[in-house]
């Protein structure tokens, strides 16, 4: 099908602010969070219907809102310097607009990442960071489009991927909405010397599959576990770790198997929901070879550790002191070798709420990574839980009929 797929691109372009930064603006500098952050694009695309407009109008549409946008979330606009800060200088942000010649239906049915992937721009997907924000509209022959946003990891968590795209979906829909970013820099954690991401080297063979856990299948799950003597297990958690628990069956049995979450910080400093930037640290699991894999218990272990985290102060809870609990913790069991698998999530984000005037979303997408062992969790528009698992081809086929995940989840 995919030799059958072809895009043709319609017009690349460069969007700038609205309005100019004031050069009293213009140094903006990376925390030691955003600094630790690899060089690397968060991503969504969002799909819609025909909106029944002129793709002409719409693109201009979207093109000046999101030029409004951007004189508010002005370092989205600048060029990152050398892992140091952004010089606001308002370069702009590319915006790319192609025609992809098939269904919109189609590439929502596929995870193989060279048709799925077509509604983000290609120097994305190979990995090029030119612009700190590429968009992509994409226009498909049964009338429906398809909005990709690519934001660098170095300004921007999932929150603040979110909450810009709700902000310019807003601008457009209504002329009067003013967005309200609370640009922290490195306010909460302060810029450091030196410091460099760890490198990203994209992995071959990897397969991705995606798996939809339905609002019913959760709550069976969620009551397996409040009987196991767990209260209170949320939807996020106790799907985390169905696939943790297929995680480590389908992995070596001689190597521990450690799961690496992302945790929001905004609530926990008691920061706005408007804060910019990578207000992140991270929570860790580790099963070890000897020890049973019982779902409860995994469960158990993912809200124990993030309990653990709100008990810390903001001197402790950053990257660079995780680490080194990290480090502790493994060399106190006896393994030798361990398996990393990173767990994302945009559960609990506004992604349905995206609306550019022509209705919401009728489905969310992110961009499928050559990242291997990446367990990513994104609400479902019909309220259940969708879940995006890359793993190299030896493991999906273990993982894929893991009889707990079977139960529970339906591959789609």
């Amino acid at each position: 099908m995919a030799s059958k797929m072809v895009t043709e691109t319609i017009s690349k372009l460069v969007i700038k602010p609205s309005s100019p930064t004031p050069e009293s603006l213009r140094h903006y500098n990376l925390s030691s969070v955003d600094q630790i952050m690899p060089s690397v694009y968060g991503s969504l695309a969002f799909f819609y219907p025909d909106p029944c407009k002129e793709i002409s109008t719409i693109c201009e549409e979207l093109q000046n809102s999101l030029a409004k946008t951007l004189s508010h979330y002005y370092p989205f606009a600048g060029k990152l310097i050398e892992n140091d800060y952004i010089d606001c200088n308002d370069q702009g942000v590319e915006f790319v607009q192609v025609r992809i010649n098939f269904p919109m239906s189609d590439i929502l049915r596929t995870t193989k990442s060279e048709v799925a992937d077509l509604v983000f721009p290609r120097e994305v997907a190979a990995g090029s960071e030119d612009y700190l924000v590429v968009v992509q509209l994409s226009q498909f022959d049964c009338g429906g489009i398809g909005v990709g946003l690519c934001v660098s990891n170095k300004v921007a968590d999932a929150s603040t991927i979110v909450n810009f795209m709700v902000d310019w979906a807003s601008s457009a829909r209504i002329s009067s909405h003013m967005p309200t970013p609370v640009l922290l820099s490195d306010s909460v954690f302060p810029h450091g010397n030196g410091i460099s991401p760890p490198p990203f080297e994209p992995s071959p063979n990897c397969v991705a599959r995606k798996f939809l856990f339905s609002a019913q299948e959760i709550e069976k799950l969620k009551s397996m576990v409040v009987e196991s003597g767990i209260d209170e297990p949320t939807s996020e958690e106790v799907v985390a770790a169905v696939l943790y628990h297929s995680a480590i069956n389908c992995g070596s049995s001689k190597a521990a198997a450690v799961l690496i979450g992302r945790y929001l910080l905004r609530p926990l400093f008691e920061l706005s929901e408007n804060s910019v930037g990578n207000m992140t640290t991270f929570y860790f699991c580790i099963n070890s070879q000897d020890e049973k894999s019982e779902f409860p218990a995994l469960v158990g272990k993912i809200k124990k550790a993030k309990l653990k985290l709100a008990t810390l102060s903001k001197e402790e809870i950053n990257y660079d002191s995780q680490f080194k609990d990290l480090e502790k913790c493994l060399s106190n069991i006896n393994n030798s070798s361990f398996e990393v698998y990173l767990l994302s999530t945009f559960c609990g984000s506004p992604i349905y709420e995206v609306d550019f005037g022509w209705g919401k979303p009728i489905r969310v997408t992110r961009l499928i990574s050559k990242l291997k062992d990446l367990l990513s969790l994104m609400d479902s528009p019909e309220g259940g839980i969708e879940t995006l698992v890359i793993l190299d081809e030896e493991k999906m086929a273990k993982f894929e009929k893991n009889q707990l995940l079977l139960s529970y989840a339906s591959l789609i």
